[in-house]
């Protein structure tokens, strides 16, 4: 128990290094020495704790690789990472014996957004199929259970990057003069997303109210391509009403991306134009908006 208590505080101090912009980030071999040494502490005694502690350190390793310029290493540390976080989660549920339970939640909910890590990997490695095919299968992680609020958050992200990977697919598929193209599927994925992240809403969290609009926005470039413009035309408007709510920081800085993917479906659509002008112009700051499902 000390020797992992002693890596968990390790882990925490590389973790704090990893993500303050004002510090020098751990390298990837301090993970690796750290993930080393949960897999020590594991053939002492097989802990649930330490499995995740050794997902954990295989994850945080992989990402260090790809944010470091070296996508393709971070492939076998991720996959790893995915696998020791899958184990832990079954091992949580077996051992807790409870499904609903916050350990059961948070474990899926790492092992969701490792999956989408290593996807995003994938994808910069120049492994488009191995991206989508992991985005797949993530949308079944958990499919036994009802998930909990964090698990659910994450399953957002599943969705709206399976939806970006699906649309990159097409577009270079378009690109090569294929017609076997699942035209509908980015937008299929997109909805799921927006339903998602529609039911975690919530006002105190300003990130959750980002990722509902940075969803909306790419949902407007699916809807584009399968030609849904009274659809996108309402996307717009909600995408609008929460970009206004606030006028610096982080939500405010989508507002380019949703004018531009207005724009373009303008110019591509010119008997929708007015439309889309119109619930742009209208969409003033105000407090609150209106759910709708769609």
């Amino acid at each position: 128990m000390q020797a992992r208590e002693r890596l968990d505080r390790e882990y925490e101090q590389l973790r704090q290094q990893q993500i303050d912009p004002g510090r020098r980030g751990p390298t990837p071999a301090q993970w690796q020495a750290l993930a080393d040494g949960y897999r020590a502490a594991l053939r002492n005694g097989q802990d649930v704790d330490s499995a995740r502690g050794l997902a954990r350190a295989l994850w945080r390793w992989s990402v260090q690789l790809h944010a470091s310029g070296d996508p393709a290493g971070a492939l076998e540390p991720g996959r790893q990472a995915v696998a020791e976080f899958d184990a832990a989660f079954r091992k949580t549920l077996g051992w807790k014996g409870d499904e609903h339970s916050d350990a059961a939640d948070a474990v899926l909910a790492e092992l969701l957004v490792a999956r989408c890590d290593l996807a995003e990997a994938a994808a910069a490695a120049g492994e488009s199929d191995e991206c989508v095919r992991i985005l797949k299968d993530s949308r079944q992680a958990g499919g036994s259970i009802t998930m909990g609020p964090a698990s659910l958050r994450a399953m957002g992200t599943v969705h709206h990057n399976l939806s970006v990977a699906e649309l990159n697919h097409v577009l270079d598929g378009a690109r090569r003069g294929r017609s076997d193209l699942d035209l509908a599927a980015p937008a299929l994925s997109a909805s799921r997303a927006v339903e998602i992240r529609q039911g975690v809403l919530a006002p105190s969290d300003p990130l959750t109210v980002w990722e509902l609009a940075n969803t909306y926005i790419h949902y407007l470039r699916c809807l584009g391509l399968i030609e849904e413009l009274d659809r996108a035309v309402a996307v717009t408007e909600l995408a609008a009403k929460l970009v206004a709510l606030h006028p610096k920081g982080p939500l405010a800085a989508l507002g380019p991306q949703l004018r531009e993917a207005v724009g373009l479906l303008a110019a591509a659509y010119p008997s929708h134009a007015r439309a889309f002008d119109r619930v742009l112009k209208s969409a003033g700051p105000r407090r609150g908006w209106r759910r709708r499902g769609l």
